[in-house]
This record gives C-alpha cells, structure tokens and sequence, in this order.
C-alpha cells in the first residue's frame, strides 16, 4: 500500500464545523445559557425572572454572521472586540491549534474563551460569572465525544495544551480553557 496517495491523506474536512459542533453539544446545558442571557447578579437562578432558555431561544444567542454583532452572546471565532462596552457576557469557541501527528491523524486544541463586563462578573451566591461558566463548560465538555473531533479532554496528559487562563482588556475581564483531543 502506497501511504503518499494523495486520497490516504487526512484534509481535515470538518475543521470549519468544529466550533459549531461543540456549541451544538453545549445546547443541552441550561446554566451556561442563563448566564449569557441575563446580565444581573441572579442569572444562576431558575425562576420566574431567569427561565431556562428554549432551544429556539438559545439559537438566537448564536453569531449567524449578522451586522448587529452585539445581539448575539456565541462566536465561532476567537479575540475580544475592544469596541463593545455593553454589560455582557460572551463565549467564543474556536479551534487554535491542529498538529498533525501523522499524514492521517491529527490533533486538535480547542479555545473557548469566556468576557465578562467587570461590572456583571460577581454574582449573589458570592461565584463569579466568569467561574461558574469555566467549570460548566469544564464539565459538559471533558471527556466527551465531540462530532469531527473526537473525545475532548482538559487533562494534563494532553501535552499541557489543556488549561485555564486569563486574558480580556478592560471593561471585560476572561477566562480561556483549551481542550484537546490529544490523549
């Protein structure tokens, strides 16, 4: 078998769905969705003020590539826009890093990068939006199997690509986790 044919190479044909796979994956968590929706210090809670979001209203959080950016709470791409002021919260889930280990396999590192507005982070059970979120996606998305990437993992066998850190420009303050597929 000749490994150099063209066709036995991997082309990494999901590499524009990966994003949007892991935020299909996350439409089944209620907690991350209430604290992108509501931007007061009770967005945790389940009541009358802070219901959990229908799937259609959960797409409406979602970028379709519209002019009004600032409508929306999800992104496939990565970076904070320094032109927003408004008190928000906003996710951005991209892929920043693919290392072939082979001429078919690959491995992936996914970002999901979390800005919160200073002035909405602190919560009234004494949390931190920006925290309550980090361990929310930490524990949807650890070990699971995600469509074109395969099983995710934020575990310190991943090369040290998996970990938790700090970014934003003020007024937002963020947190940035990357998984990876690496294990």
């Amino acid at each position: 078998m000749n490994i150099d044919r063209k066709e036995s190479y991997n082309k990494y044909e999901n590499l524009p769905l990966l994003s949007y796979n892991c935020i299909k994956y996350m439409m089944a968590s209620d907690l991350i969705w209430r604290l992108l929706k509501y931007n007061d210090k009770d967005a945790y809670k389940i009541d009358a003020d802070h219901p959990n979001l229908t799937t259609a209203q959960k797409g409406t959080l979602i970028y379709n590539g519209s002019a009004e950016v600032k409508n929306f709470r999800i992104f496939s791409d990565f970076g904070q826009d320094a032109s927003w002021t408004e008190e928000v919260t906003i996710l951005r889930i991209t892929p920043v890093e693919i290392i072939p280990r082979n001429h078919i396999y690959g491995n992936v590192t996914i970002a999901m990068e979390i800005y919160t507005h200073y002035l909405i982070n602190q919560l009234s059970n004494y949390q931190t939006r920006l925290n309550m979120i980090s361990q929310q996606l930490i524990e949807i998305f650890n070990g699971q199997e995600i469509g074109g990437i395969g099983v995710l993992y934020f575990d310190a066998r991943s090369g040290g690509r998996s970990r938790m850190g700090i970014g934003g420009e003020t007024p937002f303050k963020g947190n940035i986790l990357t998984f990876c597929n690496w294990i």
